[in-house]
């Protein structure tokens, strides 16, 4: 009994894997990097690791396509445990659901211009905005703008009432926790706030797509 349980929970682990691909393969690889960093590399590695994967404007100029690609799956070691787990949950039921609705390579796509898309923003942001710090050496990786472009392109799965609400929620989250320098935000939150209206604006266009192309 025991043994046809573990063969039960295999079937389901790989039937979730195959309806989810993009998001089960994104996670796994967050997360087999994670532990890599955490219990395999040589100390420093890890270090070294989210220093050359970092998105900061000395990266981008040096090695822009390694930095954006690989900042995506590389953990913020500066963002607390919760925040975290919430943002990979967020990757997991938000992209998950997306992925379900529009297929993985219209989900891959929509996440990677939201990722790639809030990234720039972010580094404009850090060239004309008047921070008091020279953040061109900055620390910025993780999961947190693949999981808000995922957030913002779930929209168009909700009910009408409900758009509005949820995309003004997901701008306010990072304004309002956001350290502020005079009537700027720091550089983050604004990643995070454009990762959202990509999302948004991407993600209802691949849904209209689908839509359309199944006369729905």
């Amino acid at each position: 009994m025991a043994a046809a349980r573990t063969r039960a929970d295999h079937g389901r682990v790989r039937d979730r894997f195959r309806r989810n691909p993009v998001t089960a393969g994104y996670l796994l690889a967050v997360v087999g990097l994670a532990l890599l960093m955490r219990f395999v590399f040589a100390e420093g590695v890890d270090a070294q690791i989210t220093a050359s994967m970092s998105t900061n404007p000395g990266n981008l100029a040096d090695h822009p396509v390694n930095a954006l690609l690989g900042s995506a799956f590389v953990l913020d070691p500066g963002a607390g445990a919760a925040f975290t787990a919430a943002a990979l949950a967020g990757v997991a039921l938000c992209l998950g659901a997306f992925e379900r609705e529009v297929g993985p390579w219209r989900a891959a796509a929509v996440v990677l211009v939201g990722h790639v898309g809030a990234t720039l923003v972010a580094a404009v942001a850090i060239g004309v905005a008047a921070y008091p710090v020279d953040l061109t050496d900055v620390t910025d990786v993780g999961v947190t703008y693949v999981a808000f472009t995922a957030g913002g392109a779930v929209t168009a799965l909700l009910p009408a009432v409900l758009r509005g609400p949820w995309v003004a929620l997901l701008v306010a989250q990072p304004l309002l926790t956001a350290h502020w320098f005079g009537t700027v935000p720091e550089f983050r939150a604004v990643g995070h706030v454009a990762a959202v209206l990509i999302g948004t604006a991407c993600g209802a266009f691949a849904v209209h797509r689908v839509y359309a192309g199944a006369g729905r």
